[in-house]
């Protein structure tokens, strides 16, 4: 990847054509399986990246009322919002009502509360947690212990059976329960778990939404992925969704960064980045060394990649270089666009990354910069404070 002079690093890249071919490929096998694919924004919400994936996919599936008014501008008429969150309140059920399709009550308590309010407004489901893991880091599993996500399938069974009356505008079920799987033998097993358990209830419901979790443009087996969802509309004569969210972001988008700083400590050159781990949540969380374009195993020079925030940890790792380094070198991540730039942060008050996106024909256009006002302003700050 070239990168000018011109570019303002450290920056947040999108690459348009690996945003179009990751759609296409999910796409194409959700239309093979006959279900409707939303996205997640949770993955990345930028607003032109929204936009793009607006005329392939049938909606987006949103986290928040945030999210939903941002997905509500790039969707217009093109599909449908569906919102899936524990974070409902009161005070926001006139907004959804008036910006959502579908909404899904992530508890029977929020049920009790809220489905009447809803009910006739949107297309209501319930979260249940299928009580199936998959997922290692008990951080990222939805079926961990005295999880907040969703109602067990027994409650559900037992809420349906004692209180028919109330589940009346019950029309969908929604469950999540993995990540970055590229199996569908795992939502082959959680399909029969959910539907052994809720058979009656499946019988009246109108469509059902199989979460994210999947690396459908990655998958070893899509055969079976397809078979699974023909079978359960067939079984039940329901909609399906499938709501991914890295899948289709992930490998569009790149952190840029340039070496500010070289020196040796401890028998190791150091480079200091103008970029964070801050800007990069998961390689502090899961401490890993990602992905460096251009470095290799055994390459002869060796550098700890460090971020330019005064955090002990802020390290991206020891990757080797065929060639060396100098002030000024761009260091470039690939694969960073999915929960990089929707969880980055500004510790140390080092700005976020400036947004660029890679045109389909090459062109690199700025989208966003950022500066000492956005940091103020969060701060509390009026957005024409001086310096």
């Amino acid at each position: 990847m070239k990168i000018g002079t011109e570019v303002s690093t450290p920056a947040f890249v999108i690459d348009e054509a690996y945003l179009d071919s990751d759609l296409q490929e999910c796409l194409s096998l959700s239309r093979a399986a006959g279900c409707r694919m939303l996205y997640s924004p949770k993955a990345l919400a930028i607003p032109h990246v929204l936009q793009r994936l607006a005329h392939g996919v049938d909606g987006f599936s949103c986290s928040s009322l945030n999210e939903v008014r941002l997905a509500g501008k790039a969707i217009r008429e093109h599909g449908t919002i569906h919102l899936v969150t524990p974070g409902i309140i009161e005070t926001q059920m006139e907004t959804i009502a008036e910006l959502c399709d579908f909404t899904v009550l992530n508890s029977l308590s929020h049920w009790n509360l809220y489905s009447q309010a809803l009910a006739g407004e949107v297309s209501l489901g319930l979260r249940v947690n299928p009580g199936i893991s998959f997922v290692n880091d008990d951080r990222y599993d939805p079926c961990r212990l005295h999880s907040k996500l969703g109602v067990s399938l027994d409650r559900v069974a037992e809420f349906y059976e004692a209180f028919p009356h109330k589940t009346r505008d019950l029309e969908g079920l929604h469950f999540h329960n993995n990540c970055d799987s590229k199996t569908a033998g795992d939502l082959v097993a959680t399909i029969e778990r959910v539907t052994g358990r809720l058979s009656d209830l499946f019988r009246r419901i109108r469509w059902v939404n199989l979460g994210g979790g999947y690396l459908l443009s990655e998958l070893h087996d899509p055969e079976l992925f397809s078979e699974a969802i023909h079978r359960l509309k067939r079984q039940f004569d329901i909609d399906v969704f499938v709501e991914p969210g890295a899948a289709l972001v992930r490998s569009a988008g790149s952190i840029i960064s340039r070496v500010i700083d070289l020196f040796e400590n401890d028998g190791l050159m150091v480079a200091v980045l103008d970029t964070t781990v801050n800007h990069m949540p998961e390689v502090l969380e899961y401490e890993f060394t990602p992905t460096v374009v251009g470095a290799c195993e055994g390459g002869r020079y060796s550098y700890v990649l460090a971020g330019c925030t005064c955090l002990a940890g802020d390290q991206f790792g020891v990757v080797n270089f065929e060639q060396p380094l100098a002030i000024g070198s761009v260091v470039i991540f690939p694969d960073c666009g999915a929960y990089t730039f929707s969880r980055a942060n500004t510790f140390n008050g080092v700005s976020l990354p400036t947004i660029y996106r890679r045109t389909v024909e090459g062109e690199l256009m700025l989208v966003q910069s950022f500066d000492f006002k956005d940091f103020a302003l969060r701060a509390g700050e009026p957005a024409d404070v001086g310096i």
